[in-house]
């Protein structure tokens, strides 16, 4: 009965992630910590494994739409990878009670930042300069390693830095699927000499994510918008944030 209650869990948790045009693994990683998984060595290497394959998914569908900025995604692709394990690295040396903390602030300035983002217009592409890409490279290396150390991919923080950028929401969320995809698999590969798998749950787990993140990706292609998007995103953050403060403060 486990097996499909977290299965069905993270069928619906990507969902919501592939709309967002982000991995996974921000949501699924605390959410696993309630059913009591330990972090460090099952629910970080399970949920960058997620986070990758939910995050191609995805990738594929806003690519079929044309709304991915490919000029931006490759190159930010490239950084993020790299970088990515030297998080994981940093990991070794803080306990897990921090990074549970350092994840809580994170998603609580986001979600302020999501709330209230710059005005964009779905009806007009984005006017993005070589110097906006650059600024967005350098944000990226930061990220890719802070993700890595946090186990939940880059796509969380990704997806609002583009928004911040200039980039609407909707094409920032379609960007940073394809951003998203090695680094999870870059930082999933720094965990693999410590990593503990139930591999019946991986594959169940593997399979409904990836259908999740595809239809998610898709039901936001054709009917959400910008702005609702970015407050939906604020919300989810917001709520991950409390949940998470719920469970530091009663452990």
């Amino acid at each position: 009965m486990l097996y499909l209650i977290i299965s069905l869990v993270l069928f619906v948790l990507s969902f919501v992630a592939g709309m967002m045009g982000l991995g996974v693994a921000f949501i699924a990683t605390p959410t696993l910590g309630l059913f009591g998984f330990e972090l460090k060595h099952v629910i970080m290497p399970w949920s960058l494994w997620l986070n990758g394959l939910t995050a191609i998914s995805g990738a594929i569908a806003f690519a079929r739409a044309k709304m991915v900025d490919w000029r931006t995604a490759v190159p930010l692709l490239i950084i993020t990878t790299i970088v990515a394990p030297i998080g994981v690295w940093l990991l070794q040396f803080v306990p897990t009670n921090v990074v549970w903390w350092i994840y809580v602030g994170v998603l609580l300035f986001l979600a302020y930042r999501m709330a209230f983002p710059p005005k964009m217009d779905d009806s007009k592409a984005p006017v993005i300069t070589d110097s906006t890409r650059v600024k967005g490279g350098l944000a990226s290396a930061a990220i890719g390693v802070f993700a890595g150390f946090l186990g939940v991919g880059p796509g969380f923080l990704m997806m609002p830095t583009l928004v911040m950028l200039g980039y609407t929401a909707r094409i920032a969320a379609a960007t940073n699927s394809v951003i998203v995809t090695l680094p999870s698999f870059s930082a999933f590969a720094g965990h693999l000499g410590s990593a503990q798998f139930d591999w019946l749950m991986l594959g169940l787990t593997s399979v409904t994510a990836v259908i999740g993140a595809w239809l998610g990706a898709r039901f936001m292609a054709k009917r959400v918008k910008s702005l609702t998007l970015s407050r939906i995103f604020a919300a989810a953050l917001l709520l991950l944030a409390i949940q998470r403060v719920a469970v530091l403060l009663t452990s």
